[in-house]
C-alpha cells in the first residue's frame, strides 16, 4: 500500500520545487562534514557505520536522481494525475521509487519493532539493489521493450551509480 502510495504522489506533483534539491544538497553537506571532522551538533553523523552512512547517501542520490527525472519529464494533466510524455524517464523514476518505498518501509518497522525487525545500512543498500534490479527487469520485460535511447542510456547511468554505491556497502 505504502509503494502504491509512493507512486501516486509522484503522479500529483507536477515538478519538484527548487526547495527540494536545496534540502538535498544541505543534508549531503551534513553528511560530509559530519564525516571529515567531528562536529559537536552532528555526533549522530559521525557515529555511523560506513555502511549506514552509505545508506544515507543511496536515500540521497535517489531522492535527486527521481525529482531531476520528474522534473526532467513532461507531464500532462490526466483527471486527478499527471501522464508522463517520455516512458523511459517515467519507468527510472517509477522503478527508483518502488526500489526506494520498499526498504524505507523495512527501515521505519525496524524502528517500531526493533525486537522483530533488525534493519542496518548494508541490509538496506542490499533490498534496495534487490528492488533496482527485480523491478528494472521486471519492468522492460512487463512492456516489452529494450530499446536503446538518450533518455534510456541516462536511466541506465543512473542506475550504474546506484548499483555501485550498493555494491561498495556490501563489502
Amino acid at each position: 500500500m505504502a509503494i502504491l502510495l509512493a507512486i501516486l504522489t509522484v503522479h500529483w506533483v507536477n515538478a519538484f520545487a527548487q526547495l527540494y534539491f536545496a534540502v538535498l544538497a544541505a543534508l549531503a553537506c551534513l553528511l560530509l562534514s559530519g564525516v571529515s571532522k567531528d562536529v559537536k551538533g552532528l555526533r549522530v553523523i559521525t557515529g555511523l557505520q560506513g555502511a549506514d552512512r552509505l545508506a544515507i547517501w543511496i536515500v540521497l542520490v535517489a531522492l535527486g536522481v527521481i525529482g531531476y527525472l520528474h522534473n526532467a519529464n513532461t507531464w500532462t494533466v490526466d483527471g486527478p494525475f499527471n501522464r508522463p510524455q517520455d516512458l523511459a524517464f517515467w519507468r527510472t523514476e517509477l522503478i527508483l521509487s518502488i526500489s526506494l518505498a520498499a526498504p524505507l518501509i523495512h527501515w521505519i518497522a525496524g524502528i517500531l519493532f526493533p525486537a522483530a525487525i533488525v534493519m542496518d545500512g548494508k541490509r538496506f543498500a542490499t533490498e534496495f539493489a534487490l528492488y533496482v534490479n527485480f523491478s528494472g527487469i521486471a519492468l522492460v520485460l512487463w512492456t516489452g521493450e529494450a530499446a536503446i535511447s538518450m533518455s534510456a542510456l541516462g536511466a541506465a547511468l543512473a542506475l550504474v551509480v546506484l548499483a555501485e554505491l550498493t555494491l561498495f556497502a556490501s563489502l
